[in-house]
Formats: structure tokens, sequence, C-alpha cells
């Protein structure tokens, strides 16, 4: 019986030391599935940041890209503009020049017209016979009269006569070249006008006449359609001669 009873006793502690023995293995087994579980939560963390920043990285590229594109675009436009800039210059210039030619040949035609008629006025008879040289003065005011009556024909072979007529001081001639100009100016020869008024003009500046055939000059040449030309002296006329009655007029037929 004794036996027996040291049998069941030692059976009992065995079956009680394997029960704590599993209970260790649990609580061990217990410890590592948490251990696993916070590891695969922070694998999990992981992932997802990695995710979070390779959404990011993503965002960023295309950002750059758009701006590459940008610029690319902003660079093309860029040269396409500057393109157009120097091809209109361009244009601009080769006009300019051609013009600029026009007005040399037009120039050198108007130069030339001016120095054939010069030398025809200049070549106008002078030994006048004294009872005419007597009465030089009396026709150019009888001249200038028959101007202001319409009578531009019989003007004209009055005037005419008087042409660099030794008898008439400088100021006198001035006034036979300036009747004429108006003469040929309402007769619409327009070029001839001008020959006359710019005889005055160039050699006489300060004159009293100059205000008057600087504008009579401007006047002929806009009705030769040189527009450009008669602006630039109608301008002339009002920055020289500023207090005077032709620069008022020449504001108002500009």
């Amino acid at each position: 019986m004794k036996f027996l009873s040291l049998l069941l006793l030692l059976a009992i502690s065995i079956s009680c030391i394997k029960t704590a023995d599993q209970v260790n293995r649990e609580k061990r087994l217990e410890s590592i599935s948490e251990q696993m579980q916070d590891s695969q939560g922070l694998v999990a963390d992981l992932l997802s940041q990695l995710k979070d920043m390779r959404t990011q990285l993503d965002q960023l590229n295309g950002r750059l890209e758009e701006v590459e594109h940008k610029n690319k675009s902003m660079d093309s436009e860029s040269f396409n503009k500057m393109s157009e800039s120097l091809k209109v210059i361009s244009t601009q210039q080769t006009n300019q020049n051609t013009q600029m030619l026009q007005l040399q040949n037009e120039l050198k035609e108007q130069r030339g017209f001016i120095e054939k008629v010069t030398s025809q006025l200049s070549s106008t008879d002078r030994n006048l016979p004294k009872d005419q040289k007597k009465s030089a003065k009396n026709k150019l005011v009888h001249g200038l009269e028959l101007i202001k009556k319409d009578d531009f024909s019989d003007a004209r072979v009055e005037l005419e006569e008087l042409i660099d007529h030794k008898d008439l001081t400088p100021g006198e001639r001035n006034k036979v070249l300036h009747g004429l100009g108006k003469v040929e100016y309402f007769t619409k020869n327009f070029e001839k006008s001008l020959v006359y008024f710019s005889k005055i003009y160039s050699k006489f500046p300060k004159a009293s006449l100059a205000p008057s055939s600087l504008l009579f000059i401007a006047r002929n040449l806009k009705k030769m359609e040189k527009s450009d030309e008669a602006k630039q002296a109608y301008a002339k006329v009002i920055e020289d001669y500023k207090e005077s009655l032709e620069a008022t007029e020449a504001k108002k037929e500009m």
C-alpha cells in the first residue's frame, strides 16, 4: 500500500511539473505572438509611410515635369517672339531704305529742275532801256496789284521782266520772286512756284518774305502730294517763325 501511495504521489508530481512547463511554453508563445504582432504593426506602419513617401515623390516628379514643360514652352514662345520682332524690324528697315532712295532720287530731280529754271532766270536780259529802268519799281507795284486782281497772265509778263533787275534792291527782287511764285501757285504750276519761293527762303531765311515763302513751299509740296515733305515744311514755319501769321496758318493747314 505504501508503494502504491508513493507511485500515486510521484505521478501527481510529474503531472504538476508538465503542467508548469506547458504554462511557461504558453506564456513564451504568447510573448512571441505579441512581439510578432508588434513587428507586423511596425512593418505595416513602415509600408504605409513608404507608400505616402512614394505618392509625394510621384507628385514632385509630376510638378518637375510640368515646370520643365512650361520652361520649354516659354523658351519656344520667347524665341518665336524674338524671331517675329526681328522680321518686323528687318521689314521696316528695308522699307525705310527704299523710301530713302526714293527721296534721294526725287531730290536729285528737284535740284536739276531748280538749276535749270535758275539758269533760265539768270539769263534774262538785264539791260533794259532807260525809260524801262526808271519804271522798274512802278512795274513791280503794278504787277503785284494785278495778282490781287487775279490777273495772273499779265502779272507774270510784268514781273518776269524784273527778275534780277539791277535797279531794284534785294528786298524788291524778293517781292518779284514772291509775286511770280504766287502767280505759278494759283495757276497750278506748283513745281515752278516751288522754285521761286525756294530761291527766297534759301538765300534770305531772315527776310520779311521768308515766312510766307516757306509757307508757300509747304503748300506747293502738299499740292504735289508730297505729304511728308509738306509736314516738315509746315513744322519749320511753326518752329522758326513762332509769332508770325504764317505760323498760325501753318498750324491750320497741317
